[in-house]
């Protein structure tokens, strides 16, 4: 398998997203999908949302240790890191759930770009999604279209050049997708008789405000307990990391030399 510089520069310069296959078993997601459509089934206040054909189900990582080692799974992080660098948090992370005769989403790009009006900047990158297969993603059951290159063109979707450009990337259960988020991309149709289960994960450089406050959602045990590295990806350590930047740029002030025709 490529090394994580490598699987980095294609999502950044090459087509914009890359497969890992099978980072987990078969059993351990099945499990994890069935605990999804459970936790969905009951429509728990507050983290449960659903609109019609496709539902979305949030605070998961309290709820089951998978949901942890997905967030930070050592082989997803060392990609994520290498595009966005080793002090990136958490943006986002949540269920998704293509139900039976689920249609297109529609083309779009990730947060926080669509928040911004296009041309969309190319440089930092401020987004990579991850979409963990928790189910065989196939032709038919609502697999993800990706248009390659089009991160390239930091403009927001046409639909015409979409439809042209996009195919299915299937894989097999615990298989996961990583993606800039600037890639355009969309659901495909579930043309199944099941839900189609997929956990989504939305990485951002640390000066880019989370997508959903995740730290604020977890109880002070579940941080207590949680590891150094998914404690900073939930932004919990976010205002000591904004202090040693400030501490380390005053430090780097008063080593510089004065110049001498500067002006108070």
């Amino acid at each position: 398998m490529p090394d994580a510089t490598s699987l980095a520069e294609e999502i950044v310069q090459g087509k914009g997203y890359v497969l890992l296959p099978e980072l987990f078993t078969p059993r351990e997601i099945s499990e994890a999908r069935l605990q999804i459509l459970q936790l969905a089934a009951e429509q728990p206040a507050g983290r449960f949302l659903k609109a019609g054909e496709r539902s979305r189900l949030y605070r998961l990582l309290d709820e089951a240790e998978i949901f942890e080692q997905m967030v930070e799974h050592p082989r997803v992080i060392e990609v994520v890191e290498a595009v966005l660098g080793n002090d990136m948090t958490l943006g986002g992370f949540s269920a998704h759930i293509l139900y039976p005769g689920a249609s297109n989403m529609g083309a779009h790009v990730d947060y926080p770009y669509f928040t911004m009006t296009p041309p969309y900047p190319a440089t930092p990158v401020m987004e990579v999604q991850v979409i963990w297969m928790m189910e065989d993603f196939t032709e038919t059951n609502g697999a993800p279209l990706f248009a390659a290159d089009t991160q390239k063109l930091c403009q927001s979707p046409d639909p015409e050049k979409f439809a042209k450009l996009a195919h299915k990337v299937t894989g097999a259960a615990g298989s996961v997708v990583l993606s800039h988020g600037l890639c355009w991309h969309d659901t495909s149709i579930n043309h199944s008789e099941k839900p189609r289960v997929s956990v989504l994960g939305n990485y951002n450089p640390k000066f880019v405000r989370p997508l959903e406050n995740s730290a604020q959602q977890m109880s002070p045990t579940f941080l207590e307990q949680a590891s150094p590295k998914l404690r900073q990806l939930l932004g919990y350590e976010f205002e000591s990391a904004i202090f040693k930047d400030v501490q380390r740029l005053q430090s780097n002030n008063r080593a510089a030399p004065e110049c001498p025709n500067s002006v108070g």
